[in-house]
């Protein structure tokens, strides 16, 4: 059911319309939703952003409005329950653990990376001799005086005010590379916050947001096998908000209720999107 209810990360769940107790395992049956691939779905979205997991939708399809509206509930319940459960924090916790910037590495310090550096330098000079070495006479000389420019330019380099200006080159770029590093760590703690709920909070809200305006009695086109919005502007609507219309608007509604009330106890102070 993911082209249903609840737009992506819920209505992957909705596709499963799994109810809060014993009715959920009977329903996944029916529905042909395997448990684990709802599981796998629902941590994604939660991490990641509202996308189509690739559930099956065929069976919700049949299900008539007021069906569709129970199923969109039960869903929005079965998701608010598995992710307070140790299984779903723990695959968060790995989900998180993934995303987590690495610290920029380096070897030693300043003055041992402008060490090697030098280093590399002579090594490089060293294998072009012997590679003039064995070159024609009449293309040695010109490789010979190329050599020599850069020798000339390495013991430039060497002075003590360049060595000065490379050893602070060196020092600042690694500076630069760890306040990005720390921006980027920020930015992971704000997107993947160690307790989910602030996670969680930010997909409903999303979920609120797309859903708000969606135009239950739009009109739509046959083009070639295609259904198409007759109004471009819908057209150019996102696909979740697509996946609302084709819910309907008694499962679309029956999932806002249920995700702003479960958004009102994650974040008191939420405002929900009107509709």
């Amino acid at each position: 059911m993911t082209r249903t209810v609840l737009c992506s990360m819920v209505a992957c769940l909705v596709a499963g319309s799994i109810g809060a107790a014993g009715y959920a395992a009977d329903v996944l049956a029916q529905l042909g939703i395997p448990v684990q691939a709802a599981r796998e779905a629902a941590g994604t979205a939660i991490s990641n952003g509202l996308y189509n997991p690739g559930l099956p939708s065929q069976a919700f399809k049949l299900l008539s409005p007021a069906a569709r509206a129970e199923a969109a509930t039960a869903g929005v319940a079965w998701l608010k329950i598995y992710t307070a459960s140790p299984e779903f924090k723990q695959q968060y916790a790995r989900i998180r653990e993934k995303h987590k910037p690495e610290a920029p590495q380096f070897e030693g310090t300043p003055e041992d990376e402008l060490k090697k550096e030098t280093e590399d330098q002579k090594r490089q000079a060293e294998e072009s001799k012997k590679v003039i070495a064995s070159l024609p006479p009449e293309q040695r000389q010109a490789v010979e005086q190329a050599l020599q420019a850069s020798a000339a330019m390495v013991a430039q380099m060497e002075t003590p005010e360049v060595r000065k200006t490379r050893l602070e080159g060196i020092t600042t770029a690694r500076a630069e590379l760890m306040k990005r590093h720390e921006q980027d760590l920020a930015n992971w703690k704000q997107n993947y916050p160690d307790n989910p709920a602030p996670a969680i909070a930010k997909r409903l809200r999303e979920f609120l947001a797309i859903s708000a305006d969606v135009d239950f009695g739009a009109k739509l086109k046959a083009q070639e096998t295609r259904q198409l919005f007759e109004n471009p502007a819908y057209q150019a609507k996102g696909s979740q908000w697509k996946l609302c219309y084709r819910a309907g608007r008694e499962a679309t509604t029956a999932a806002r209720a249920a995700v702003s009330a479960w958004l009102k106890e994650l974040d008191p102070s939420a405002a929900v999107p009107s509709r």
